[in-house]
């Protein structure tokens, strides 16, 4: 019998280890996978909150200056004082915003250090606050914007 002095092909090691990569290289992706999964819920989560806190936003902008939404005698004020429903989608659990007018005599309002200017009067800042869960965990999504008076 005739010995082959070559052989050309692969021993059971280096077999083993060229599997032992591909499975670390699998298992990688896969736990790469399940991290996108958790950012695209949490990202959903966000979405939801800022939609429902833009559609308040424009709510808030629309109405009159002195509407009972925009009293700053009754705050905390809530989603359910408007007009016409404001249907709150999964995972939001509530909305609220609170008024404080600027009004003659309470100081330096827009921070540049005059007090009492003309274009401090006639002017709300508003509160608004959007209360949700993001994966059983309590958030809440603050969007600060004034309401001017219209002469």
């Amino acid at each position: 019998m005739e010995k082959i002095a070559e052989q050309d092909g692969f021993t059971l090691i280096e077999a083993l280890i060229a599997m032992l990569v591909l499975t670390i290289g699998i298992l990688t992706l896969s736990s790469m996978q399940i991290s996108a999964i958790k950012g695209n819920s949490t990202a959903n989560s966000l979405t939801m909150a800022s939609s429902v806190a833009t559609d308040c936003y424009e709510r808030l902008m629309s109405v009159e200056y002195d509407d009972a939404t925009m009293k700053d005698t009754s705050n905390p004020h809530s989603h359910t004082e408007f007009s016409t429903t404001l249907t709150l989608p999964p995972g939001v659990t509530s909305i609220s915003w609170s008024v404080q007018e600027w009004v003659v005599g309470d100081g330096d309002n827009d921070g540049d250090g005059q007090t009492d200017e003309p274009d401090e009067v006639g002017v709300k800042a508003v509160t608004l606050s959007v209360n949700y869960n993001d994966k059983a965990i309590a958030k809440v999504l603050t969007v600060n914007f004034y309401k001017h008076r219209l002469f």
